[in-house]
């Protein structure tokens, strides 16, 4: 896989803004051994290892079944996107900690990082942080981890990949459109009016 760069136009409501991502389709290689997909380029902001662990993280969130998973969806590209062009300084820091305390966690636990471990294990992993984020959502990883899961669902639902009727819909809004109109804005595959 080579590395690319696309623009990827999502609606995400963050703050109420609109964002436009540009981001690189991700490259890397599947590790047969234990079903991991290992990044090998460094993301815009995000270290190809970080990406790895992320794209797995949420591969395990929203995996692939009928319907495309959050890699299909090129969840964590955009994410690594978002952290240029919207984040700031603490959100930043914020991931990266909650990177680090997975290799921790993954480490206290099954005394191995978390890219040699298998899918079964990282599978408890993510188990073992959702439970634990929600059971009490005080703690700092809880919060950390939460704001990353959101973060991967917002991204997730807002792409043409998990939401292929999305219409952008500038202007203000319209309460009162026809049947017609709707119609007519399905079959363009926008609204036309302002």
């Amino acid at each position: 896989m080579t590395k690319e760069c696309v623009n990827i136009s999502r609606r995400i409501f963050i703050g109420s803004s609109l964002l436009v991502v540009s981001a690189p389709l991700l490259a890397g290689i599947s590790n047969p051994t234990n079903a991991l997909f290992e990044v090998t380029n460094d993301g815009q902001f995000f270290t190809a290892e970080d990406m790895t662990t992320l794209v797995d993280v949420a591969e395990i969130m929203i995996p692939e079944t009928d319907t495309p998973g959050a890699t299909d969806a090129q969840v964590i590209p955009v994410l690594d996107g978002m952290m240029i062009t919207w984040a700031g300084k603490e959100t930043k820091h914020q991931f990266r900690i909650l990177i680090s305390q997975i290799e921790k966690l993954a480490e206290d636990t099954f005394s191995a990082p978390y890219k040699q471990l298998p899918f079964v294990d990282r599978l408890s992993l993510v188990k073992l942080m959702d439970s634990r984020a929600f059971a009490d959502a005080n703690t700092p990883l809880s919060k950390r981890y939460r704001k990353l899961k959101e973060m991967i669902f917002q991204i997730y639902y807002s792409s043409k990949e998990a939401n292929p009727d999305f219409m952008l819909i500038p202007g203000a809004y319209r309460g009162c459109v026809t049947e017609k109109d709707i119609k007519r804005f399905q079959a363009q595959g926008r609204v036309d009016y302002l």
